[in-house]
């Protein structure tokens, strides 16, 4: 059913259909009816004969790329949105069919960065669109563990859908009253009053506006801590972790008070628990994955586990195919008499032919996996260790001691306070942290005034996490969690009194006014300007780094402002860095130019152009051959067979691993990478090539390791012959 004349347009552009899509709107229906019936050659034509009568119009190209990519031909489609953008370079729907494609391909950071796009460049008045869009921002940051951004992009959704009621509760569970996520997780943050007003730009809607608004204004007052939390704010709702960390941690350093130290630091906890943040963050996701060889042998032991009093909260799908417990061991008592009482170590999860156990504490994990490999011997694989993103739930859980049977928990109430106090007093205050710089947080009270803020914000989020994972009680007409621990407590043993202050007077400097227009003389050749030495490029921000004379700094200092720029999240800035960088004359003090023709590579992928990024691959190795001693063949063979995959080009992916192998015969990364690249393109032959490669050279340099390894990959290559 078409819309109505006075309808938002579909193609997004904000217009109302009667001006916009309906002389050709017919024919799109035409081809969706015609794909629907499965007459999809007919569906094809009809919007190909669309291209060649409209050819000027963006919105052709997009519902032509739609039906592309519907009948499974995602390159044809890439090539339709890129006649799109030619005519119109901030086409919506280009971004969004782009974001399909990366997000159908599993890539959610691509996905993700082209979705943002899409709803920056969707008009105000496209509120169906919009809501659209920000739902999927919303459920990917979600997958990334980044709350604080998904929360600002379903509230719009909210914002554009308000007679929904399916998207009110579905915001209403991730982040109402009710939500067990922690409340510096869920919170609706609101920005502090400033030294000087927010710049004209800040309030358009649009929030990469009011991050540029709020960059400048942190130029002008850049003591105020107000301006850089608020500008770590809206770069965190726009999910860039690194920038916003950047922001705040500034903010922190300048507050004074208390109270809005504790809120700063407790945010800067929960976005380094996003995926990517891992080597910054104090609580981490350790896991070990098993292979099943004997399911009867795990069976049995799971069994007896069940019956000892080893598993909690045992549950078998209905379908009989996975079975998730938490794994306990029993706490010791000075008189066996009343509640028997149990920590976590770990929690386990058995489907699809392994078994998985994951915690915080990456001992007790590696206890569990030990203890399962003793007991059932080769009935499982050998462990592999990961490392991931933390969830909210599981961060505390330390503190918490179980009840053996769960009807007991009234009982036990005393006994799992003594042992809160003495997991919070006498164990977590005494152990170091990443955040405090690998001290304790009782020594790092007396160390300065930035680390017994921080201190504040880690008691913040470990009170609010362990509020959400406590069992709850009936407490009159209310369901309340039960009170294991006081943090006034600790907060007391750390000497902690919290403290107000007034506002600090700080500095506002004049608006920046563009000097006058002044004849420079230019020298006959290229002149190379040192950078300031007041300032390292790594220290910078996003402004900063767009100001730096990319013609005249050197290749070192264009490479280390790439790497800046990928940290803060800036990724055009860093794109154009490496395209400096990569195009600058071959010089002996600085031969290797591959980190800028990867991250030119990540760039085009980005975009969805796997043909660039294989040009670009082309080219670098050609540099690198030529000026660097061909080091990096290596990893430019890698990302090449990588891309070749994903173009589903496996004879050339084949020949650059056999290549890398060549070149590197007795690194067995080599064969295990290559056996599982293919794996992962589901081609049997070429994973059972590479695996027994890999088994015959771990044969001759008697490689035990490499020889599991590739001999696991080869059982699962035979799956595909």
């Amino acid at each position: 059913m078409p819309p109505t004349p006075y309808d938002s347009c579909p193609c997004g552009s904000g217009k109302k259909f009667k001006w916009c899509c309906t002389p050709f709107f017919d024919k799109i229906e035409l081809a969706l009816e015609q794909q629907q019936l499965e007459q999809h050659d007919s569906a094809l034509r009809t919007m190909e004969a669309l291209t060649k009568a409209y050819p000027d119009l963006p919105q052709i190209w997009g519902y032509y790329a739609h039906i592309l990519f519907a009948e499974g031909k995602t390159e044809q489609a890439e090539e339709a949105i890129r006649k799109a953008h030619s005519i119109q370079p901030d086409f919506a729907m280009g971004h969004l069919l782009r974001g399909f494609f990366r997000q159908s391909e599993g890539e959610v950071i691509g996905a993700l960065l082209l979705f943002r796009k899409a709803a920056d460049a969707y008009s105000p008045e496209a509120t169906d669109q919009l809501a659209q869009v920000h739902e999927l921002i919303a459920r990917l940051e979600l997958i990334l563990n980044r709350p604080v951004a998904s929360r600002a992009a379903l509230e719009r959704v909210v914002k554009f859908m308000p007679q929904d009621g399916e998207a009110r509760k579905q915001f209403d569970g991730l982040f109402g009253p009710e939500s067990r996520m922690p409340e510096a997780a869920r919170k609706k943050y609101l920005f502090r009053p400033s030294a000087a007003p927010i710049p004209a730009g800040a309030d358009t809607g649009r929030l990469s506006d009011a991050k540029r608004a709020f960059e400048a204004l942190s130029l002008r007052v850049a003591g105020d801590p107000a301006t850089w939390f608020n500008l770590g704010v809206v770069r965190a709702w726009l999910g860039e972790q690194p920038s916003a960390l950047e922001a705040l941690n500034k903010s922190l350093e300048l507050e004074t008070d208390d109270f809005r130290s504790e809120e700063t630091a407790a945010l800067i906890e929960v976005l380094k628990c996003a995926q990517g943040m891992e080597a910054d963050a104090d609580y981490v996701e350790h896991r070990i994955g098993m292979e099943i060889r004997d399911p009867q042998l795990l069976s049995g032991l799971l069994t007896n586990w069940s019956q000892t009093g080893r598993l909690l909260g045992a549950q078998m799908s209905e379908d009989g195919s996975s079975f998730s417990a938490m794994v306990v061991e029993e706490l010791p008592m000075l008189l066996d008499t009343g509640t028997r009482l149990a920590k976590i170590l770990c929690n386990m999860f058995v489907s699809g032919g392994a078994i998985r156990l994951w915690h915080v504490q990456k001992e007790t994990v590696q206890k569990v996996a030990t203890e399962i490999r003793d007991l059932v011997q080769l009935g499982v694989g050998e462990p592999i260790a990961s490392v991931s993103t933390v969830q909210f739930s599981e961060i505390g859980l330390e503190a918490i001691a179980y009840p053996l049977r769960n009807s007991q928990f009234e009982a036990a109430e005393g006994k799992m306070r003594d042992y809160a106090a003495n997991f919070f007093e006498n164990i977590w205050a005494n152990r170091s942290a990443r955040s405090l710089g690998g001290i304790t947080p009782l020594n790092a009270m007396n160390s300065g005034p930035l680390l017994r803020k921080r201190i504040l914000g880690q008691l913040k989020l470990l009170e609010d996490c362990i509020l959400g994972a406590l069992p709850r009680q009936q407490v009159g007409e209310q369901v309340v969690a039960m009170k294991i621990y006081d943090f006034g407590r600790i907060r007391s043993k750390l000497g902690i009194e919290m403290k107000a202050a007034l506002p600090p007077v700080v500095e506002v400097l004049p608006e920046a006014v563009p000097p006058p227009s002044i004849a420079i003389p230019v020298a006959a050749t290229p002149v190379t300007a040192p950078m300031p030495a007041k300032r390292e490029v790594s220290a910078m921000n996003a402004a900063d780094l767009a100001e730096l004379p990319i013609a005249t700094i050197t290749v070192a200092e264009l490479e280390e402002a790439m790497r800046t720029a990928i940290k803060l999240g800036s990724h055009e800035l860093a794109v154009a860095f490496a395209k400096a960088g990569s195009e600058r004359p071959a010089d002996t003090a600085k031969p290797d130019r591959y980190p800028f023709f990867a991250c030119l590579m990540t760039g085009a992928l980005a975009e969805g152009n796997s043909a660039e990024a294989i040009r670009i691959a082309d080219a670098g190795t050609q540099y690198d051959a030529a000026h660097n001693e061909g080091k990096r063949a290596n990893e430019f063979g890698m990302r090449r067979a990588t891309l070749y995959l994903k173009t589903q080009q496996l004879d050339a992916a084949a020949k650059e691993f056999d290549s890398a192998i060549e070149r590197n015969p007795d690194d067995g990364n080599l064969y295990v990478k290559a056996a599982e690249a293919m794996l992962s393109a589901k081609n049997g032959a070429f994973a059972t090539t590479f695996a027994e490669r890999g088994i015959a050279k771990a044969k001759s340099n008697g490689n035990r390791d490499l020889q599991g390894a590739c001999g696991e990959l080869l059982d699962a290559a035979k799956r595909y012959l």
